[in-house]
């Protein structure tokens, strides 16, 4: 189930919502949403679901045993087992019909047995993250396995995250009091989710499958920047959509996105893009590893290791390995090559850079294979173009315009800017003219919805 269905948005959610506000919130609050979660796994596999149960139960006595064990060696030996389970779950599901896809075994295709439990990559991350937090003593153990299944299995972030920290988050998944702030906060936050989604990232997705086989100059960089708006649209706002679910329970989820293309570099671009997966690599991979306290050159390798490994976490093929070094890349060629000469450089020059870096990073990573990604970023240089423009490039260009103008909008602080002007200019009638604008946006992107399927969230594969 997709929040974009329309059975979540008119009967899921708002019976969930309901029941759960004005019946089960002061008794039975937490079993209720657990079990509603439980619910929403299941609905589109019940071995979904039992592979969620077995993961929560492997962490719940992991950190139970770590809560009741005082010494240091058999606690490492708790946590080394369970990584090792945690590690072995996702290469069976993740990498192993993908590596050995050759063998007879998946001639007809991945059996179903091993297909990825939705959500998998993400709630193992949370889990992760509860186990290493209570052996390090930052937080204790989940004082249930409901509170536990709460934490890193509440269907606003089950299937895509934001990625939960245990030691951030442990406190508020026992107690998150609902208050009207909280309420149309969320409301808020869904809406401008479901915006971004639907209209903006689908109305690209349209564009994108009318220039997929384009070979003309003008349609290969339009792909490439498709690809780089598509991709952010589809997963902020998915994560916009989570942290207003969320707040509609009483949670409140970090903020995931933080305008990314703004950023004047590549590392200051990955504290503002998915920010739950950087934390956790930077928490639990490289400060462990030695983060900067070390030399130089095993500085360069921790960078290298943990951008491998978040390649290998998006995808088990070649042009995520490529996509993650390349990250890795240009935060080295940043930090040892332009150094401090680069916060001389102009802010539009840094910005340029940033945008065309991540056009190429995310070039490679969303074609099928690396070649195909190579292919169309030589199209960028006339390599294999078949011409300046083509009748598909010029009608993408032109019809589409008041989607770009929206998404490039959207990358930027101009919606904070037009709020405040907005604020300012209609005074006590603010309230109003936000409403009126929210149900606008609203009924747009259901009538989208209505008239045609909505496309699947893009992350939901990971």
């Amino acid at each position: 189930m997709a929040f974009t269905d329309l059975i979540f948005l008119f009967v899921f959610l708002p019976l969930v919502w309901l029941l759960y506000t004005f019946g089960f919130k002061k008794v039975w609050g937490n079993p209720f949403l657990f079990l509603v979660s439980l619910i929403f796994c299941a609905w589109g596999s019940l071995y979904s679901l039992v592979v969620l149960l077995v993961v929560l139960a492997a962490t719940y006595a992991a950190a139970k045993g770590l809560d009741a064990i005082e010494d240091e060696e058999e606690r490492r030996k708790i946590v080394v087992y369970t990584s090792a389970f945690f590690l072995i779950v996702l290469l069976v599901y993740r990498y192993l019909p993908v590596w050995f896809s050759f063998l007879p075994f998946f001639s007809n295709g991945v059996p179903a047995p091993l297909r990825m439990p939705a959500g998998l990559s993400f709630y193992l991350f949370s889990c992760f993250s509860c186990v290493f937090d209570v052996w390090n003593h930052r937080a204790p153990a989940p004082k249930s396995f409901v509170d536990l299944g709460i934490f890193a299995g509440f269907f606003a972030r089950l299937n895509m995250g934001p990625i939960a920290h245990y030691a951030h988050d442990y406190e508020q998944f026992a107690h998150h009091p609902q208050t009207t702030l909280k309420n149309s906060r969320g409301v808020e936050l869904f809406l401008q989710g479901m915006f971004m989604k639907v209209i903006i990232a689908d109305g690209i997705d349209g564009y994108i499958a009318l220039l997929a086989g384009d070979a003309s100059w003008l349609g290969a960089i339009m792909l490439s920047l498709m690809y780089l708006l598509r991709i952010y649209f589809d997963f902020a706002g998915y994560s916009r959509m989570a942290r207003g679910l969320g707040s509609l329970f009483g949670f409140t989820i970090p903020a995931n996105f933080n305008k990314p293309y703004s950023a004047l570099s590549v590392q200051d671009f990955w504290r503002r893009w998915h920010i739950s997966l950087t934390d956790w690599f930077r928490d639990y991979v490289y400060i462990p590893l030695g983060g900067n306290r070390v030399n130089k050159s095993r500085w360069m390798l921790n960078i290298l290791i943990v951008w491998l490994l978040t390649g290998l976490w998006h995808g088990a093929t070649l042009h995520f390995l490529v996509w993650g070094l390349l990250q890795a890349g240009f935060i080295l060629m940043e930090k040892n090559v332009f150094g401090a000469k680069m916060s001389s450089w102009p802010r539009a020059l840094r910005h340029v850079y940033v945008i065309v870096s991540q056009m190429i990073a995310w070039t490679i990573f969303t074609c099928p294979t690396l070649l195909s990604g190579l292919g169309l970023i030589g199209r960028w240089f006339g390599i294999g173009a078949s011409g300046f423009a083509s009748p598909a490039s010029l009608f993408a260009l032109t019809s589409g315009a008041v989607l770009w103008i929206l998404a490039i909008i959207g990358c930027t602080n101009l919606p904070k800017v037009i709020n405040g002007l907005l604020r300012r200019i209609s005074g006590s009638s603010y309230a109003w003219v936000q409403a009126v604008g929210y149900a606008l946006c609203f009924f747009i992107a259901l009538s989208s919805l209505v008239s045609s399927s909505s496309l699947t969230f893009l992350y939901a594969v990971f």
